[in-house]
């Protein structure tokens, strides 16, 4: 009766506790069940119902009070306990085990080994002390005694294919390859090929520098396998390496004929195609690849981006990659994320419109990123169409980004066509005053003031002029209105003479040349040599009132 007075009393937590315990503590004081464990198996195995004597009670009693003092964290007093049992019954393997776990924590590892040892000798039909055990072995380095402990278990539970792969983890560590593969080929014989054994046995082999015999193991589970496409790929691919290309070939089409919808297989045939210089061939089985709903978007960009380099992009292949991007963004169904990206190779094509919708769809995901509306503001000026929508979305671009030159240098050319030159010159000179970054519409500002400036019949155009054809002295338009513009505020005519010269020498029959040189002959004095090609000029610009004004005071002085 002691055994029930002392549950009777113990509060309602506690009870739950000890029910729980005392489950399996009678199997554990007896030395267990002689069924096999298996890998759902509870740490105690309950035993057939047999008569308790009143010592058997007893220290049944004293391993629950123990293990609630481990339980709550007394690991000194459990430990007291635990040995006291022991003491009185020196193959208590339930105590003896605990111990263990206790000297296991501790990092006391010998002692560990010491009870683990003794608990598994004296219960040996309970798996967690074997367990226990081997995992000890494996702590300590001890790799022989590690697989000995394993080749027992793997004996007596030998349908727990887990304790298998453990089996023959331990040969490796012991550094015995062929025992480890030999246990997976047992494996093999008791559940026939399949890819958990068959790839470990590969990595085993490949590890081991024998190919061969991992193209082995993948060939047979192709065989086992003809459905799964993956592994006539992967022999494909090991045989790509070897360059051996036909029997490469031959598995990329085999695992196509099983699956010809594998966007994977197409993927891989690409690349060998591209490895054997056959870019068409390449693109059609990308193409093929990409029209698979089982790759999303993401991994369409992926695979092509890594497919090409960025010079076979943009280059060589970019009309295959510009076809494959616009088949993935027609296909796509989150076309925001990638649109920046679209808009950019939209824009290496000329396609301004498109590009331009492409980025205001990225700005609708994140419009904090100034490189989306400097790339839209672009698009937008190449397109040329709506000079209205530009100049908004310049006052947009220019409210959020301050400090950036190109919303502003946007609004000073609208201006400027606009014949608005005082605003042209006032939002160009702010793009001065900002400073150009590695030479960013430096030498664009500096003419967009000194056109404003000419307009306005101000002189200060003239080192705008200058400032720009030091950075571009080749530009025959500019020097040309350069050189017409000194000759108009009466300075350098002999500077504005050869300039001019040097444009004609360049472009003898550009109408506007011919019409600058002869003004700057006039102003000289010389109308005899000016009028030929104010004549020439003339003939070309009928229409043009500037030459016809030209026109009629040289012949004035030529009348005189």
């Amino acid at each position: 009766m002691i055994h029930r007075n002392i549950i009777y009393r113990m509060p309602t937590v506690v009870v739950a506790v000890v029910l729980w315990v005392v489950a399996g503590l009678a199997a554990a004081s007896c030395g267990g069940s002689k069924s096999a464990a298996g890998a759902g198996d509870g740490r105690y195995q309950r035993a057939p119902m047999v008569e308790t004597t009143e010592e058997a009670l007893k220290t049944e009693v004293q391993m629950i009070h123990a293990k609630m003092s481990q339980e709550v964290g007394r690991s000194a007093e459990a430990q007291a306990q635990y040995r006291a049992i022991v003491q009185q019954h020196p193959n208590h393997a339930a105590a003896l085990y605990e111990l263990s776990r206790i000297m296991e924590a501790e990092n006391r590892l010998d002692s560990a080994i010491h009870y683990a040892e003794r608990a598994a000798a004296n219960g040996r039909d309970v798996v967690w002390y074997q367990l226990q055990l081997a995992s000890l072995y494996r702590n300590a380095q001890d790799a022989d005694k590690c697989v000995k402990q394993w080749e027992m278990i793997v004996k007596r539970w030998p349908d727990n294919l887990n304790y298998y792969y453990e089996l023959s983890n331990a040969y490796l560590r012991k550094e015995d390859l062929k025992g480890a593969i030999e246990v997976l080929n047992r494996v093999e014989k008791r559940v026939g090929i399949s890819e958990e054994v068959s790839m470990q046995k590969a990595k085993l082999w490949r590890a081991a520098g024998r190919e061969d015999k991992v193209l082995e193991e993948i060939a047979a589970l192709s065989e086992a396998m003809p459905q799964e496409s993956q592994y006539n790929i992967m022999l494909a691919d090991s045989y790509m390496k070897n360059k051996d290309y036909a029997k490469a070939l031959a598995y990329y089409n085999r695992a196509l004929e099983h699956n010809p919808n594998d966007p994977y297989a197409h993927i891989a045939l690409a690349e060998y195609y591209k490895s054997k210089g056959q870019a068409r061939k390449a693109y059609e089985e990308l193409k093929s690849a990409f029209s698979s709903a089982e790759l999303t978007t993401t991994n369409k960009i992926q695979t092509l981006t890594n497919f090409y380099t960025g010079e076979e992009f943009y280059g060589i292949h970019s009309s295959f990659a510009y076809s494959l991007l616009e088949q993935v963004m027609q296909q796509s169904d989150d076309s925001t994320s990638y649109a920046a990206f679209y808009g950019d190779v939209l824009m290496r094509q000329g396609k301004y419109s498109e590009a331009h919708h492409q980025f205001a769809l990225a700005l609708t995901k994140d419009s904090s990123k100034y490189e989306l509306w400097e790339a839209m503001l672009v698009s937008e000026m190449k397109e040329a169409k709506d000079s209205e929508r530009l100049q908004r979305d310049a006052e947009r671009a220019e409210a959020l980004f301050p400090l950036h030159p190109l919303p502003k240098y946007i609004q000073a050319v609208l201006a400027y066509d606009a014949g608005d030159y005082n605003k042209a010159l006032e939002q160009s000179l702010r793009c001065e005053n900002l400073g150009f970054d590695k030479g960013y519409l430096e030498s664009e500002t500096y003419l967009l003031i000194a056109e404003s400036y000419s307009r306005l019949k101000d002189a200060r155009c003239l080192d705008y002029y200058k400032r720009f054809l030091e950075m571009h002295p080749k530009d025959l338009q500019v020097m040309n209105s350069y050189a017409y513009q000194l000759a108009l505020n009466g300075q350098e005519l002999n500077t504005a003479e050869r300039l001019s010269k040097q444009t004609l020498s360049a472009q003898p029959n550009n109408p506007y040349f011919q019409d600058t040189y002869a003004w700057i002959l006039h102003l000289q004095g010389r109308d005899e040599a000016a009028w030929p090609y104010i004549e020439k000029a003339a003939k070309q610009l009928p229409d043009d009132e500037e030459t016809a004004e030209h026109l009629r005071v040289i012949k004035e002085k030529l009348n005189k």
